[in-house]
C-alpha cells in the first residue's frame, strides 16, 4: 500500500475556513450587508472551504488508520480525531436545527465557536505528533505547510478570545450582571446583536427579561438597547426630561436609583405603567367607580385615557414608590411592579360623556347639562376617586348651539374643585 502522506494544510483546513468566513461575517455585520456586493466570491470561497476540509479530514482519518494499522499510536490518535471530529461537525451543524444553511459564527453561537476552534486545534496538533511519530520525512513545503497551519491555529484563536465583547456570549454576561445589580430577579438573557449603519453607527442588543411573580403568574420584557461607536447608549430620556425629573427626586437613593433607571435597558419600568393599567383593569374599575357612584351610566370605557399630567414628576413618583416597595422587602420587577398608577400626576380623561343620560333627570330641559355634571360630580363620596385630575369631555348644547365641553375636576386630600371649562366645536 502507498505510504499516506500526512497534510498539515488539510488539517487546518475547517479552521482557515472559519477564519476566512468570520473575518468575512464581520465585515458584513459591520456594514448592515452592504459589503455582500463586495466580498461575495471570498463568502462562498469560505464556505466551500469549511464543507471540503470537514470532508478531507474524515478520509484522512481513514487512510491513516488503514495505513498504519499495526502502529498502535496512530490507530488511538486517530480514533481521539475521528471523535473529535465528529463533535466539532455537530458544533457546525447546530444552525440546522434552527432551519439555518449558514455556518455557525461568532456573534451568535460564540460558545460553539471557539468549542469548535479548540477540538480542531487539538485535531491538528495530534496530526503533528503522529507525523513525527512515523518519521515522514520533512521537505521544505511540509515545512511550510506545518508553519501555516500553526499560523492559521493561533490566529484563529487569538482572535475568537480577544474578540468576545463583540458576541451574545459575552454580552449575556454582562447583562445578568447588570440587571442582578439593579435589583431583578428573573431571568435576562440575549436574543439577538446585530450592528447598525442608520440612524446610528453601533449596535442594538435585543434583550428578553421574565420573572414569576407572587401571584403565580409571569412579567416579560423585550428590551432593545442601542450602543454608538462610543460606548454609550441611546436613550429615550432626552436631557431636560432627565432634568426635570431630577427636581422631584430629593434624597440620595432616589437620586442613585434614577442613574440606573437612565441606562436604556431599565427605562422600561418608567413606562411600566401603561402595562400596569390593561393588566389590572383600572380603566374598567375607575369607568365602574364612576358609573356606581353618580347612580347611571355617565361614561363609557372606550373614550377613558390615562396618562401623566405633569411626567417628570410622575416618573418621580414611580421612583419613589419603587424604593419604599424594596424598603417592605417587595422586589417584584425590582419594586417597580406594585406601584400606585393612580397618582395625584395622573390625567383620567373621560373621551365621552353620555349627555343624553341627564334628561331622565333634569326637570327643566333649557337647564345647563354641564352645570348638572359638574354638580352629580361634586357629589361623588369622598374617598370614591384617589387625588388626582379627571377631565369629563362631551358634546351637549351649550347656548344653543353644539360645544364640545371639557369639565376638569381635580381633587386634593379627598376634596373637589372645578378647573375652567374648555370648549369648542366639535
Amino acid at each position: 500500500m502507498k505510504e499516506y502522506k500526512i497534510s498539515y494544510f488539510r488539517l487546518s483546513l475547517v479552521l482557515l475556513g472559519y477564519l476566512i468566513y468570520n473575518l468575512v461575517y464581520y465585515m458584513l455585520d459591520y456594514s448592515g450587508g452592504y459589503a455582500f456586493f463586495i466580498v461575495w466570491p471570498i463568502f462562498f470561497l469560505s464556505l466551500a472551504m469549511i464543507v471540503l476540509g470537514n470532508i478531507l479530514l474524515f478520509r484522512d482519518i481513514v487512510k491513516l488508520r488503514a495505513t498504519y494499522e499495526k502502529n498502535k499510536m496512530i490507530q488511538v490518535t486517530s480514533m481521539i480525531q475521528v471523535i473529535s471530529a465528529s463533535i466539532g461537525l455537530c458544533f457546525q451543524l447546530t444552525n440546522l436545527s434552527a432551519g439555518i444553511l449558514w455556518p455557525i459564527n461568532y456573534v451568535e453561537h460564540y460558545p460553539l465557536l471557539v468549542g469548535t476552534s479548540i477540538i480542531y486545534s487539538v485535531i491538528f496538533i495530534i496530526g503533528v505528533i503522529q507525523k513525527r511519530a512515523i518519521e515522514q520525512q520533512e521537505k521544505l513545503s511540509s515545512v511550510f505547510s506545518l508553519v501555516f497551519g500553526f499560523s492559521v491555529v493561533l490566529l484563529c484563536n487569538f482572535l475568537l478570545f480577544t474578540n468576545s465583547k463583540a458576541s451574545v456570549f459575552d454580552s449575556n454576561k454582562l447583562y445578568v450582571e447588570e440587571f442582578k445589580d439593579f435589583g431583578f430577579t428573573g431571568k435576562v438573557e440575549v436574543r439577538e446583536k446585530t450592528q447598525l449603519i442608520e440612524p446610528y453607527v453601533g449596535s442594538r442588543t435585543s434583550l428578553h427579561y421574565d420573572e414569576k411573580l407572587s401571584d403565580g403568574s409571569y412579567f416579560w420584557e423585550l428590551i432593545d438597547v442601542v450602543e454608538v461607536r462610543s460606548g454609550t447608549h441611546v436613550t429615550k430620556l432626552d436631557d431636560q426630561l432627565v432634568e426635570e425629573i431630577s427636581k422631584y427626586l430629593e434624597t440620595d437613593e432616589e437620586n442613585e436609583l434614577f442613574d440606573k433607571v437612565k441606562k436604556q435597558e431599565f427605562q422600561f419600568v418608567l413606562f411600566l405603567y401603561k402595562d400596569l393599567i390593561r393588566k389590572r383593569n383600572i380603566d374598567t374599575e375607575l369607568i365602574d367607580k364612576v358609573n356606581n357612584a353618580v347612580g347611571f351610566k355617565l361614561v363609557e370605557k372606550y373614550g377613558l385615557s390615562l396618562y401623566p399630567k405633569n411626567p417628570p414628576e410622575f416618573y418621580s413618583l414611580i421612583i419613589k414608590n419603587a424604593l419604599k416597595n424594596r424598603a417592605n422587602g417587595d422586589t417584584e420587577v425590582a419594586g417597580f411592579y406594585n406601584i400606585d398608577v393612580l397618582n395625584k400626576a395622573m390625567i383620567a380623561h373621560f373621551g365621552y360623556v353620555n349627555y343624553l343620560e341627564f334628561d331622565q333627570f333634569l326637570k327643566d330641559k333649557n337647564a345647563s347639562r354641564v352645570d348638572y355634571l359638574k354638580k352629580i360630580l361634586s357629589e361623588i363620596p369622598s374617598g370614591t376617586l384617589e387625588d388626582g385630575t379627571y377631565k369629563f369631555t362631551g358634546t351637549t348644547k351649550v347656548d344653543g348651539k353644539d360645544q364640545l365641553v371639557t369639565v376638569t375636576m381635580v381633587i386634593e386630600n379627598g376634596s373637589s374643585h372645578f378647573e375652567p371649562d374648555e370648549m369648542r366645536n366639535p
